[in-house]
């Protein structure tokens, strides 16, 4: 495998650019961040249901987005409202809008439609309750350094070293080799991180790097998965060498979520 240099060029740039400002509305938190948030689930969805389109598939997307709303608003603006109060009359309103229009919506399409309600508006939520931790600028900065580490770590491994293919149905270009490095170089990270730093001990920080880093790799190649389904390439083309949102941070979507109930869990 070879380097495509134009190719990594405009990756660059592009990550140079969007890291400058999400290193701003981390640091910032509060309203910015909500903002980039919302924003970051609103494309994420709207990517979702375009590659749900090119599927063939008729998902609720109204009901959807409200559900999706709701969940972000009552996290944002502290509603304080369970999550039965808030989904139970989106899902009830969602079978009856499949009564309603059946068979040009199935039962599929209402399952797809939830599924995207979880992955792309309720996984974000947790990028918030990260930021709400003591020190939360420290532990989303950290959490999302450790999966840029493993990206890039195993796309470099991967193209200078691999030659056995992770998930060839998935992601051809994606190697043993490369997801090894990855999980090496972040578990590495987030030890030496764990040697220096109050917020957490070096056997945290070598369970938490673990995590972060196997369960990127899936992150990745369940995207992947739906992108085969849907025929196409990339979700979207909002970031220039990166794809769509949901290209950029497939990985973090299933990650961030493991990694608030760990940070709670076992390290707070």
């Amino acid at each position: 495998m070879t380097i495509d240099k134009e190719n990594l060029l405009k990756r660059v740039v592009t990550a140079v650019i969007w890291v400058a400002v999400l290193l701003v509305v981390f640091y910032l938190g509060g309203v910015p961040f909500s903002i980039v948030v919302t924003g970051m689930a609103l494309l994420s969805f709207y990517e979702y249901q375009r590659m749900m389109t090119k599927m063939g598939k008729r998902i609720p997307v109204t009901l959807t987005l409200l559900g999706g709303l709701a969940i972000l608003g009552n996290k944002i603006f502290v509603w304080d409202l369970t999550w039965s109060m808030l989904l139970i009359p989106i899902f009830i309103l969602m079978g009856i809008q499949m009564v309603l229009t059946y068979p040009a919506m199935d039962f599929i399409d209402i399952g797809l439609g939830i599924f995207g309600l979880f992955y792309t508006f309720l996984f974000y939520t947790y990028f918030l309750d990260i930021r709400a931790f003591p020190s939360g600028f420290f532990w989303i900065l950290f959490v999302m350094v450790l999966i840029w580490i493993g990206d890039s770590a195993a796309y470099f491994v991967g193209v200078n070293f691999g030659k056995n293919k992770l998930s060839p149905n998935l992601s051809p270009k994606k190697s043993i080799e490369g997801a090894v490095g990855g999980i090496g170089f972040t578990v590495a990270a987030a030890l030496i991180v764990g040697l220096v730093s109050v917020h957490f001990t070096p056997f945290q920080g070598f369970g938490l790097g673990l995590m972060v880093s196997v369960v990127a790799i899936f992150g990745d190649l369940l995207e992947s998965s739906i992108k085969r389904s849907a025929g196409v390439k990339d979700s979207g083309n909002f970031l220039p060498g990166h794809g769509g949102i949901l290209d950029r941070f497939d990985s973090a979507l299933l990650v961030v979520p493991l990694a608030y109930f760990y940070i709670a869990i076992v390290i707070l």
